[in-house]
């Protein structure tokens, strides 16, 4: 049975959003997680990512299972939270974090990150891990 027309759009836009975030990662080895939340169903997956070209041809089970919650948030609405950690000289850890929405990125400032990670429910402080730095998130060119 022929895939559906959206289905291939979906598919395209998913791709792009990732080599996005591959050419925003740059040189190096990254960690690369999704969260996909919707109805108060959370899912969540993580894979390292080589920047700053996503290679097309790769069998890692990582990356295709957090392409698949990528692509969730066009088939089945929801949210999902992208988290692209890179490891810095001397044990530092720079995060930079986008929401996602229908497959269209939105960046998140280095306070937004901040807050998302470090301050809980009640508005107390649980962070942020030693040598995190928080970073503004680049607009991704789709």
């Amino acid at each position: 049975m022929p895939m559906s027309h959206a289905l291939i759009v979906s598919l395209k836009r998913m791709s792009a959003l990732l080599r996005a975030v591959h050419r925003a990662a740059g040189v190096g080895t990254h960690r690369l997680s999704v969260t996909y939340l919707r109805d108060g169903d959370t899912l969540w997956h993580a894979c390292n990512v080589e920047g700053p070209v996503l290679d097309d041809d790769s069998e890692d089970p990582d990356l295709h299972h957090v392409a698949m919650l990528l692509l969730r948030t066009a088939l089945n609405g929801g949210m999902a939270v992208v988290v692209l950690r890179t490891p810095l000289a001397g044990g530092r850890t720079v995060v930079r974090i986008w929401r996602v929405h229908d497959l269209v990125a939105y960046p998140l400032t280095a306070g937004e990150s901040f807050n998302a990670y470090c301050v809980g429910p009640a508005g107390e402080l649980q962070g942020p891990e030693p040598g995190t730095e928080y970073h503004d998130a680049p607009t991704l060119n789709v």
